[in-house]
């Protein structure tokens, strides 16, 4: 599997992702045409901190500015970039949102609300995807420490916007090593999408390329974002001789957000129906459980395990069907996720033969489970006459047998 690993050691703005990226490899004529695409202009050089050579960009946007989630939204789709960039801005403005207290919709961007910051986003989307790795990590972020001006005043650092990305990503982070602000907003969100595994030292790799993008500011440690782009070779943890590792090369996960809130006086119509409308709308899963509240009250608790991004659209659902007046939102779950494949096995019942479909789940190289496709399987007991569970067993039999 060809990866990117991002080394964010001395912190990480929008222009240091870009500016990685493209010292790695990453098509300049793609990247200077998305950030083209939302109105500004991208100019690359070489810097040196430390004695280290490095990419630097700079974005030339004539001082257009966005205020608001919508006009950035209209700017995004006007450019037909990556649903990524997308992405990154709800989590800005879920950031802000949460900040100030308002709706995502109502969110003002200032420090993040200039049109570089909005090329800095496209430039480095457009920079990961012409690189053509399978899968980012993303080691431990440098914030850097003390305090920052900002348009509100002085503030501490992580700036409140950066530690709200952080706190719902759950990426991990330390202060240090320098005082002075080293995450901006921007960079922790660009981080945030891009991550798919988050580990807390280096996976064992065969390295291709390094690259090094330079921040603006000179610091008493090279201020840049190291990357490198490799073969990952195997799981640590199955080679002898090697350390446990926190990373594990074979497992699937992502990192999920669970919505919980307690009811009452909702009916089981009403909660069906809920059921039905969070699927629809994108929830992962969704579950009621029985509940005794005070008084002795009979209650329900409704779980709803949902991406981070549909967490403020689900949780509007909940409260607006149920009356709810606050959900509980546990962020940043981590969820193994086994790989799951859809499969076609024949399988000869009462001397006649069937097709079967089968979801074949797989854990690594393991198969951990098979599962009979319901609806053929009905079919098939109502044509031979004999139950359901018999026909579904002898299927999910022969698929054990056959699907190596």
């Amino acid at each position: 599997m060809r990866v990117l690993l991002f080394d964010p050691s001395s912190g990480a703005s929008g222009d240091m992702i870009m500016a990685c990226l493209l010292d790695l490899g990453a098509d300049f004529d793609v990247v200077k045409a998305a950030v083209e695409s939302v109105g500004c202009s991208l100019e690359i050089s070489r810097d040196e901190k430390h004695h280290i050579g490095a990419a630097r960009v700079k974005i030339q946007a004539g001082g257009k500015r966005y205020k608001t989630l919508a006009e950035a939204r209209s700017i995004l789709r006007g450019s037909q970039l990556s649903p990524r960039a997308l992405r990154i801005m709800e989590i800005l403005a879920g950031a802000e949102a949460r900040v100030h207290g308002v709706d995502r919709e109502e969110a003002q961007f200032h420090e993040i609300g200039a049109l570089d910051a909005l090329a800095d986003i496209a430039g480095s989307c457009a920079g990961l995807e012409s690189l053509g790795v399978e899968k980012v990590f993303l080691l431990p972020i440098s914030v850097g420490s003390g305090t920052v001006i900002a348009a509100h005043g002085r503030l501490p650092v992580p700036a409140p916007a950066t530690l709200e990305v952080l706190k719902s990503s759950g990426l991990l982070w330390r202060g240090g090593p320098v005082e002075g602000e080293l995450l901006t907003p921007t960079g922790a969100a660009i981080l945030a999408e891009f991550a798919d595994e988050i580990a807390e030292d280096y996976p064992l790799i065969r390295a291709e390329a390094a690259g090094y993008g330079s921040g603006t500011k000179d610091l008493e440690i090279p201020n840049l974002l190291r990357g490198v782009v490799g073969k990952l070779v195997v799981d640590e943890s199955a080679r002898p001789g090697y350390p446990h590792s926190h990373f594990h090369a074979h497992s699937h996960h992502d990192r999920v957000v669970q919505l919980e809130t307690n009811v009452d006086d909702v009916t089981g119509e009403v909660l069906g129906n809920l059921i039905d409308l969070l699927m629809d709308e994108g929830a992962l899963d969704v579950s009621i459980v029985p509940a005794l509240m005070k008084k002795g009250r009979p209650a329900n608790i409704v779980k709803v395990i949902a991406r981070k991004e549909e967490m403020d659209r689900l949780a509007r659902i909940v409260m607006r069907e149920t009356g709810s007046l606050g959900i509980r939102v546990f962020p940043s779950l981590h969820r193994f996720v086994a790989k799951r494949e859809e499969r076609t096995v024949g399988v000869e019942i009462e001397s006649r033969n069937f097709q079967v479909r089968v979801k074949v789940s797989f854990f690594g190289d393991e198969k951990i489970q098979i599962k009979a496709e319901h609806e053929d399987c009905k079919r098939i007991a109502s044509e031979v006459g004999l139950p359901l569970r018999e026909v579904s067993r002898r299927a999910e039999e022969r698929a054990w047998k056959e699907i190596v």
